[in-house]
């Protein structure tokens, strides 16, 4: 189950929803890794500032902090669509064919529910923070919802990617 499903990419993939979410859960994935590369760059810069020039970068915690969710949350499905993500398979990998497939479906169900959860509280939290007119304290003065938009859509796309998965799975057993 771990093989080719996973690494298909958008090009060949079967058909139009499924080229669509591996589409734009790619696009995030790499999204997330140039953020990576834009965080280490900040890192370098506020370093070198800090201490060679002695003239430190009083924004740059604050920025990486709101850089580093954003990270997490997009790169988070393209890892599970990838399966990079943690597992312990020490019982999973000794499932008979039906079993492991009724354990992907449910841990593909657990995910889906998990992203729920996500999705629906930061909306609230992003509701709220609209709402309320909050905004941040510190060195970047910004709207607190902002930042957490990064989490509403990493929510949405791990349920997309949960749920191809899970439609994969229950695919794979019918054939």
């Amino acid at each position: 189950m771990h093989g080719s499903q996973q690494d298909e990419g958008a090009g060949n993939a079967p058909f139009f929803p499924d080229r669509l979410i591996t589409g734009l859960v790619r696009l995030c994935g790499a999204l997330s890794t140039l953020l990576i590369l834009w965080v280490l760059g900040q890192i370098v810069v506020a370093v070198v500032r800090r201490y060679i020039f002695d003239r430190p970068l009083q924004w740059n915690d604050e920025m990486i902090g709101y850089l580093l969710v954003a990270i997490v949350m997009l790169g988070a499905a393209e890892a599970f669509r990838r399966g990079d993500h943690i597992s312990i398979d020490l019982v999973t990998s000794r499932l008979t064919p039906g079993a492991a497939r009724l354990q992907a479906a449910l841990a593909s169900l657990s995910v889906m529910g998990f992203a729920v959860v996500v999705g629906f509280s930061i909306w609230d939290s992003i509701s709220f923070a609209r709402s309320f007119g909050s905004y941040s304290v510190g060195y970047i003065e910004i709207q607190t919802w902002i930042p957490q938009v990064p989490v509403l859509i990493g929510a949405v796309l791990l349920f997309l990617a949960a749920g191809l998965r899970l439609f994969r799975t229950i695919v794979e057993v019918r054939q």
